[in-house]
């Protein structure tokens, strides 16, 4: 077998910077990557950008927190009395942990995940990608992380980047998975196959397992992770290693056999993403897109000889085999999760591939000779990343601008905007003060209604989410009056439905509050129609409740 498969390390790959207990230059960056670390931190605390599928994950953590179960039916649109939601298998557990936690030292769930997990799990994915960075920089790895979190900083030019699935979103599980857990995988697996230690190949293994229990994405990107270092293991004569490092998936692949198996419908409703509109969403576009890229096709060349080489030209290919026209479409009708097929490109962990772009040196024979010298070798190594960055500033969005949906608070807040917050909680102090029995449930406009499932699970809003709302196992009818009241009370421009129809689904959902935008007399008169009255303000809203029996 090649020397690498007689045992750990035999071919002296692993070079001091990639060691436990590196040089001076390791331990400066490892301080630089704690200060940064704990100012993103710092930083989640003050960034707002509200997120729709707060509705499904945090509605999780606070049913486990104020009941002490684990939910496994539906509590974004009723207690428990509709099967879960279809899409979204039961395999990931993270947003229980944080329930579980929250109801142990008794805080409200939702404080207890923004103020709590939330720094808590950024420090950890800002450490994990220095991690990464410093194990496969050839150099000056310090610069090379601190091209990294610009990167990261400056892609805030979509919903679906990875930059928008760290600093803003880290809450949820999917975004600590592609983030944490993706970076750590690609650690642990340079690991065994440097060092063929059974620690390294345990690690990576229970990082495939942790992964599953973030998301239930894990099921297809632990694998094509797996495979981007396997494959070229085995391609490059390391078979026993590559075939080891196969470990890492097994769980995430039983997971996703046992969902099919055990689970009537799994597809995710929703429109399909092709690859090219699938790299711009992650990858980016224009400047970030063209530096991204770049960094994913050179990345055998700018990553550190050896193992890290050869897992970066792995990412490259498994990439460049997701873009052949087909490929995504096939995994989709395979999977039946069409919809977040953008997601195998969390594959790529781009943040720590154009990083490495820092580490490039100019060809000395291309160089005059007078930058050719040791004196000019320093300021001329500190251009390559100055240029990366600056390219990056100019090119990319920053995460906490206003056009990427993000507004920066003045203390730290819920990932909601407070004006939201304060009108959801008077309706439910209006609705309340009627004495009535059982819980709210509640019609408002749909930016109040999403702020429910953050208050509580026991009083509910009709339609917090509408793509959540088409997947609850439940009859048409239950689906159809709730998109059509919510349209009538979000959409005053939308056709108004007769008023019977607006009296029958609100007798068939239970609505206990109804409300409108003051500026809504026609949707407040079919209201008042249908048999509401007594009306309150709560906030900017009209409110009003059903006649008392």
């Amino acid at each position: 077998p090649p020397p690498a498969e007689r045992g750990p390390a035999r071919d002296g790959a692993v070079p001091p910077a990639a060691r436990s207990g590196g040089g001076f230059g390791e331990r400066w960056g490892s301080l630089i990557a704690l200060v940064t670390a704990a100012g993103f931190a710092v930083a989640s605390w003050f960034t707002v950008n509200p997120d729709g599928d707060d509705a499904y994950f945090v509605s999780r953590s606070v049913a486990t927190a104020t009941e002490g179960r684990i939910p496994v039916h539906d509590v974004i649109f009723s207690t428990h009395t509709t099967g879960p939601i279809a899409g979204e298998p039961p395999v990931s557990s993270v947003e229980v942990l944080a329930g579980s936690l929250a109801r142990l030292v008794g805080m409200h769930p939702t404080s207890f995940l923004w103020y709590v997990v939330l720094p808590s799990v950024t420090f950890v994915a800002v450490w994990a990608l220095w991690r990464l960075v410093r194990g496969w920089a050839p150099r000056r790895a310090a610069a090379c992380f601190g091209v990294a979190v610009v990167y990261l900083l400056w892609s805030g030019v979509g919903q679906a980047s990875l930059g928008s699935f760290h600093l803003l979103r880290m809450w949820q599980g999917k975004a600590m998975m592609v983030s944490i857990m993706v970076p750590l995988l690609y650690v642990y697996l340079t690991r065994w196959a440097e060092r063929r230690t059974a620690g390294a190949l345990a690690l990576a293994a229970a990082a495939g397992i942790a992964a599953v229990g973030l998301s239930s994405s894990a099921t297809m990107v632990v694998p094509l992770v797996t495979a981007a270092v396997a494959g070229p293991l085995v391609l490059s004569g390391r078979v026993r290693t590559g075939a080891a490092a196969c470990a890492a998936m097994l769980y995430p692949l039983g997971a996703g056999l046992a969902v099919v198996l055990l689970h009537d419908d799994i597809n995710v409703i929703g429109p399909f993403t092709d690859a090219p509109v699938s790299y711009s969403w992650v990858l980016l576009s224009a400047t970030l897109g063209v530096v991204t890229g770049c960094a994913l096709w050179l990345g055998s060349l700018t990553a550190r000889p050896g193992v890290p080489a050869l897992i970066a030209a792995g990412i490259a290919g498994v990439a460049t085999v997701l873009f052949l026209p087909g490929v995504l479409a096939l995994l989709a009708d395979a999977t039946g999760a069409a919809q977040v097929m953008w997601r195998t490109l969390w594959t790529v962990p781009a943040p720590a591939l154009v990083g490495l772009l820092a580490a490039v040196r100019p060809p000395a024979r291309l160089l005059p000779a007078r930058l050719s010298s040791p004196r000019a070798r320093g300021p001329l190594a500190a251009a390559v990343p100055v240029a990366l960055c600056a390219v990056m500033v100019a090119g990319g969005v920053p995460l906490w601008s206003k056009e990427n949906g993000t507004t920066v608070a003045k203390r730290p807040s819920w990932k909601i905007s407070a004006r939201d917050l304060a009108t959801a909680r008077a309706v439910l102090r209006a609705e309340a003060a009627r004495g009535a029995d059982g819980p709210a449930v509640a019609l408002m406009p749909k930016q109040y209604m999403r702020v429910m499932p953050l208050l509580s699970t026991t009083d509910h809003a009709i339609d917090p989410n509408s793509h959540y709302l088409r997947l609850v196992p439940a009859p048409r009818s239950f689906i159809d009056d709730r998109l059509m009241l919510s349209t009538l009370v979000t959409s005053p421009r939308a056709a108004d439905p007769a008023a019977g129809q607006v009296r029958g689904a609100l007798g068939r959902t239970g609505v206990t509050v109804a409300c409108v935008r003051r500026s809504d007399r026609d949707g407040l008169r079919l209201l008042e129609a249908a048999g509401y009255g007594d009306r309150s303000r709560a906030g900017s809203l009209t409110c009003v409740f059903p006649g008392r029996s």
